[in-house]
C-alpha cells in the first residue's frame, strides 16, 4: 500500500467526487443496438462509494436481465491496482440497475488506494462479434485522502519522568491523530547507551493494546523479564538495569490511519534507578483541599510517579450525600500530582477521595500489594478491599 502514496491526494468532483478516473479504455466501434457508450465510474450512496458500468446497450441490458448474481459478477470486477495478476478481486456484489451494473463493495474502501474497475461486455454477450463493441472497459479510481492540517506526531510518552525503576512495567504512547494497527512493534525500539537494541524487550501481543480512538498505544515490557524467578529473566536478563541509560525510539515511518508517516522520529531517553518493590501507601499521599465557594482544584500529591492512564479513572471525589461532583481531572508534575477542578463551586462539607486499590505505580505495584512478590518473604501489609477512602473537609 505504501507504493500508492503518490496517488493519495487526488481531488474528486461532484457526487462522483469520491473517485476520479486516472485512465479509461474502450473500443472505438459503436454498438449497433443503441448509441449509448458504456463507461465505468465511481459514485456514492449515503457516503458509501460504489462502482458502476453505465450506458449499457439494449442488448447488454437484456442479457444482464437473464443472468444470476454469480454470472453478473464476471461482468464487473474491481481490483486493487498494483497487485499481482493472480490476486483475487475486491469482494462485493454486482446487481443490475436499469441501464447499468452496480458493484457494491463488501467492506469500506480505503482512502488513497487506487482501484481498477473492469467491465467485461463479453460476459454478457459472449457470442457477439469481437469486432463490435465488446471490448473491456476499464477505469482506475481513488478515494480522496483527507490530508491532516499537519503530519501526525507522537504527542506524549508516559511516564514523562526521565528516571525509571529497573522493574518499569509499561509505557503509553499518545499520538496527535489516529494511527494504523498491525505494525506497532516494528516501529518501537529500546536502545542502550551505545545504541544497541535490546532484543525481546517488549511483550508483543497479536491484539495490539489501543484505545478506541487509536490515539494511545500501551507498550508492556516483557513481564517475564521484569518479574524475578521467571525463565525469560534468567535466560535474557532484565529489560532494564539500574545505573544505565536507555532510549525508547519511535520510528518516523510508522503509518497513521491516513497512510502517512509520522512527522519525526522520537526518542525518550531516561536513566534507570533501583527496582521499586514497595506497594503504594495512601498514608503518604498529601491532600490539599480547596476553599468553599471557589472552583479551585482539589490537589493530591504523591511521593512517586503513578500510572498515568490509571490515574485518569481510578480516583474519584465523593461529596456530601454520596454525590459525585462533575469536573475535570488533570495530571502533571511527572505524574506525581492529581488535580480535580469542579464544574460548579465547592460547597462546604465532608468529602472523600476514593481510590481503587488496583491503581499502580510505574513498576505495577498497587495499593497494598507489590507487583513482584517474593513468595519466600513475609508480606508485611496487604489490602484486600476494592477501594480506599481518604476523607477531607472543604471549609
Amino acid at each position: 500500500m505504501r507504493g500508492l502514496t503518490v496517488w493519495s491526494y487526488w481531488l474528486l468532483v461532484g457526487l462522483a467526487s469520491f473517485g476520479c478516473a486516472r485512465s479509461a479504455t474502450q473500443s472505438d466501434s459503436t454498438a449497433t443496438s443503441t448509441s449509448a457508450t458504456p463507461s465505468v465510474k465511481m459514485l456514492s450512496d449515503a457516503d458509501r462509494p460504489y462502482f458502476v458500468a453505465q450506458n449499457l446497450t439494449a442488448e447488454q441490458r437484456e442479457a444482464a436481465g437473464r443472468l444470476d448474481a454469480d454470472q453478473l459478477a464476471g461482468a464487473l470486477s474491481v481490483y486493487v491496482d498494483g497487485t499481482d495478476a493472480d490476486s483475487p478481486p475486491v469482494g462485493g456484489e454486482v446487481s443490475r440497475e436499469e441501464d447499468s451494473l452496480r458493484f457494491t463493495p463488501r467492506h469500506p474502501l480505503r482512502k488513497g488506494v487506487i482501484y481498477r474497475v473492469v467491465f467485461k461486455p463479453a460476459a454478457l454477450t459472449p457470442n457477439k462479434d469481437a469486432n463490435a463493441s465488446n471490448a473491456d472497459v476499464t477505469g482506475e479510481f481513488a478515494l480522496a485522502r483527507l490530508r491532516p492540517v499537519s503530519p501526525s506526531s507522537v504527542a506524549k510518552i508516559y511516564p514523562t519522568t526521565d528516571k525509571l525503576p529497573e522493574n518499569q512495567l509499561k509505557f503509553y504512547l499518545h499520538f496527535s491523530a489516529p494511527m494504523s494497527r498491525g505494525e506497532a512493534y516494528r516501529h518501537i525500539h529500546l536502545l542502550d547507551a551505545s545504541g544497541r537494541e535490546i532484543e525481546a524487550a517488549f511483550l508483543e501481543l497479536g491484539e495490539e493494546l489501543w484505545n478506541p480512538g487509536l490515539t494511545r498505544f500501551t507498550l508492556l515490557c516483557d513481564p517475564g523479564r521484569v518479574k524475578r524467578g521467571l525463565k525469560p529473566r534468567e535466560e535474557l536478563g532484565p529489560v532494564l538495569e539500574a545505573g544505565k541509560r536507555y532510549s525508547l525510539v519511535v520510528d518516523r515511518d510508522w503509518i497513521d490511519a491516513q497512510g502517512e508517516p509520522l512527522s519525526a522520529e522520537v526518542h525518550k531517553t531516561f536513566e534507570v534507578a533501583a527496582a521499586d518493590e514497595s506497594p503504594l501507601d495512601t498514608a503518604a499521599w498529601k491532600i490539599l483541599p480547596p476553599q468553599a465557594g471557589t472552583r479551585d482544584p482539589l490537589v493530591v500529591m504523591f511521593p512517586e510517579p503513578l500510572d498515568h492512564s490509571l490515574l485518569e479513572r481510578m480516583i474519584a471525589v465523593v461529596g456530601p450525600g454520596d454525590d459525585k461532583p462533575a469536573g475535570e481531572i488533570t495530571i502533571d508534575e511527572q505524574e506525581t500530582r492529581w488535580r480535580f477542578t469542579p464544574s460548579e463551586p465547592w460547597s462546604a462539607g465532608s468529602y472523600t477521595l476514593v481510590a481503587d486499590t488496583t491503581l499502580e505505580d510505574l513498576a505495577g505495584n498497587s495499593i497494598g500489594r507489590a507487583f513482584d512478590v517474593d513468595v519466600f518473604a513475609p508480606v508485611q501489609r496487604q489490602i484486600t478491599t476494592e477501594t480506599v477512602s481518604l476523607p477531607f473537609e472543604v471549609k
